[in-house]
This record gives structure tokens, C-alpha cells and sequence, in this order.
């Protein structure tokens, strides 16, 4: 366990450092595409946000339902670490968001493109509130420690994503049309890899093998001290089987690499509608 966790702090400190880069790079894109500073600027927030928490949470690993902690001190309490995934999380669909938001109004999807096209580009807003409406049911499971708050939670993590897959593919299909740069189309691609990857994985594995598993039909009760237990009632361990063995590794290092890489590519896809500035 301890090689695991020194291996996914020095990815995630190389995620901090790939970030820097391209927030000082930013400033040239800046300089030289005036009109999208504000549009940089959104992007630049919400990538910050997300890697910063990304890094926080890899040195102090947080497991919710059980309570269990990496170091025995209030920094690394679930209910702290829930408020900053709160941002974080906030921030990983904003960015892209954000990022289809400005292709909407630099190369809107007409009727003559697609008959549904003004509904398609509401999906993203859609996704947000998804997750926005997660984040409740978050701190619900935390604070009553009961599956069936991040059991509903997962399953709108879930439908986020599959509602903004028309979108993205009819995107993908108009691209020579509307002319979009190589950047435009890496954002993409690489939003369709991960709208369709996590949808199989949600709905595929996911809610059915991990979290329907674990559900319980008992009536969700306020447990006496709950608040109090949830932000200081942790436990420190690095037993693996604690953790929950393989599986907890596995999740927890795709969510704090693949996911920062991802926001790290979106953020370096979004410099121009014309191409990159070198």
C-alpha cells in the first residue's frame, strides 16, 4: 500500500507541474486570442480546482462509506474531503461544459444539421445539474453512513455522461462541416472515449457488481452524532484488505490519473478555434 501511495502522489504532483505549464502558456494564448480570455479563464478555474483537489485527496486517501482514512489528522477527515470533491467534481464537468458551450456559439448546430440539434446542446446543462444533484446524495451517504445515497449518486454520475453521448457523436459527425481545428476535434474524440468508457463501466460493472452489492433495504436513519462522526470519526489504516484490496487501488488510481489527464487535455485542446499557439 505505502508504494501505491507514493507512486500515485508523484503522478499527481506531475499532474500539478504539467497544469503550471499550461497556465503560464495560457498567457500567450491570452495575448494573442483576446476575444476568448474570458473563455480561458473559465477553463483555466475549473482545471485548477480539479487538479489541486486531485493532488490533495491522493496524499490524503479518504474512503467515504467506511470512514477510513490514510493519516490520523482532521485534514484528512471524509467530510472535509467531500467538501473539496464537491469543487472538484463541480469543476471536472464544468470544464466541459464549458469547452461545448464555446463551440455551440462558434459553430451552432442548425436544423438543416440536426432536427433536435437546439435540444442536444441543452445536454451538457443537464449533466451539471446531474451532478450538481449528486453532490447531496454524497454528503447524505457520508453523514447516515447508508449505501443507497451514493448507490442514486453513481447511478447520476451515470446518466450524466450517457446524456451528453448524442451530442458529442453529432458533433464528431459535423466537424469537417463546421470546420472545427485539430484541437476542437481531440476535445472530441476524447470526450466520446470518456462519455462512452464510463458509461460501460458505470452501468456495465459499477452499480451492478460494486455498489447494488453493498445496498441494504434498511430504512436510512439519522445515526446519533452523525455529523460529528462523519468529521471526526475516522479511522486510520494502511491495512489493504481495510481498504478494500484491488479493487479500491484500482478506482482510486484511474480516478486521480486518467481523470486529471483528461482535464490536463482538455485545458491544452482549448487554446484556439483556429489551431494551438505555440
Amino acid at each position: 500500500m505505502q508504494i501505491w501511495w507514493t507512486t500515485m502522489v508523484v503522478i499527481s504532483s506531475i499532474n500539478m507541474l504539467a497544469l503550471i505549464v499550461i497556465l503560464l502558456k495560457s498567457r500567450k494564448w491570452n495575448q494573442q486570442e483576446p476575444q476568448y480570455a474570458k473563455h480561458f479563464m473559465l477553463v483555466r478555474v475549473t482545471g485548477f480546482i480539479f487538479i489541486s483537489v486531485a493532488l490533495y485527496r491522493t496524499i490524503f486517501v479518504s474512503s467515504y462509506p467506511g470512514l477510513i482514512v490514510w493519516f490520523d489528522t482532521i485534514f484528512n477527515s471524509p467530510f472535509i474531503i467531500r467538501i473539496l470533491a464537491t469543487f472538484a467534481e463541480m469543476s471536472y464537468i464544468g470544464i466541459m461544459a464549458v469547452l461545448l458551450h464555446k463551440l455551440d456559439k462558434t459553430n451552432p448546430i442548425t436544423k438543416e444539421d440536426n432536427k433536435f440539434g437546439a435540444l442536444l446542446t441543452k445536454l451538457p446543462l443537464f449533466a451539471v445539474l446531474c451532478l450538481f444533484a449528486s453532490q447531496f446524495l454524497a454528503f447524505a451517504g457520508l453523514i447516515m453512513q447508508n449505501n443507497l445515497p451514493f448507490i442514486i449518486e453513481e447511478a447520476l454520475w451515470g446518466v450524466a455522461y450517457v446524456s451528453m453521448i448524442p451530442l458529442i457523436f453529432t458533433r464528431l459527425k459535423l466537424s469537417k462541416k463546421h470546420g472545427l481545428d485539430a484541437n476542437q476535434k481531440l476535445f472530441l474524440v476524447v470526450m466520446a472515449m470518456w462519455c462512452v468508457g464510463y458509461s460501460i463501466f458505470q452501468f456495465g460493472y459499477g452499480l451492478p457488481f460494486i455498489h447494488m452489492n453493498d445496498m441494504t433495504l434498511e430504512a436510512i436513519v439519522m445515526p446519533e452524532n452523525a455529523l460529528s462522526q462523519s468529521i471526526h470519526g475516522f479511522t486510520a489504516t494502511r491495512d489493504f484488505h481495510t481498504w478494500g484490496g484491488i479493487g479500491f487501488m484500482i478506482w482510486h488510481s484511474a480516478y486521480f490519473s486518467i481523470c486529471s489527464w483528461l482535464v490536463l487535455i482538455f485545458m491544452g485542446s482549448a487554446p484556439t478555434r483556429r489551431g494551438s499557439v505555440d
